[in-house]
């Protein structure tokens, strides 16, 4: 199999920690070494930002409610999260996930906070998910929505950017991506921040 260089890049990085925008993610078979990463600041103000791999092998498994959401809990037998973890809803069924409102994403990636062994909430970032501030559920859940934990490791977390600067987050060392392994990024600050992945894809 041949290698291809490639560069991925993203504008306007996401700000929203439930929605990060997608650097790069290999398809099925294909391991792919990060050469680069090179986040800027092209805004007037200091920025922040988050790079984070989610490791698709150790994604954990599906976990089904049992009961639909009562002012923002959702029942589930024996869920298994940590308050923290980073999970996501992957079939919603007939459902709807309502905050203020508005529809939600059912792809959207959530912070758990545990309420008990059968019970969990749902946090939009990671300060509120410490703080266990809970996002509220207003709309209809189904009972058998699947919900599953995230394999994320954060490879630099809250970096400063000065204004008018960049960062090189990788450089020097290499990172490998296995085969659907995901590259995200987030920052402080919406349409903010750019960043440049340099790949070496296809490697064996």
């Amino acid at each position: 199999m041949a290698n291809n260089f490639l560069n991925k890049m993203v504008r306007n990085v996401s700000a929203d920690e439930t929605a990060p925008s997608l650097v790069y993610k290999p398809g099925t078979g294909v391991k792919t070494i990060v050469i680069e990463l090179d986040v800027a600041n092209r805004s007037s103000s200091s920025q922040t930002i988050s790079v984070l791999i989610e490791d698709f092998s150790e994604k954990g498994p599906n976990k089904a409610s049992t009961a639909g959401a009562t002012t923002g809990t959702i029942t589930a037998t024996a869920h298994g999260f940590s308050t923290g973890d980073r999970i996501r809803l992957t079939n919603a069924g007939n459902s709807t996930i309502l905050y203020n409102s508005a529809a939600l994403s059912e792809t959207a990636v959530w912070y758990a906070i545990v309420v008990n062994a059968t019970s969990f909430k749902l946090a939009t970032s990671h300060a509120n998910a410490t703080a266990g501030t809970n996002v509220d559920l207003t709309g209809s859940h189904a009972a058998a929505d699947i919900w599953n934990s995230l394999a994320y490791t954060y490879v630099v977390r809250d970096a400063p950017i000065p204004i008018g600067g960049a960062l090189k987050v990788i450089a020097g060392q290499k990172l490998v991506l296995e085969a659907q392994d995901s590259l995200f990024v987030t920052a402080s600050s919406a349409s903010s921040v750019d960043a440049i992945g340099s790949i070496l894809e296809a490697v064996s």
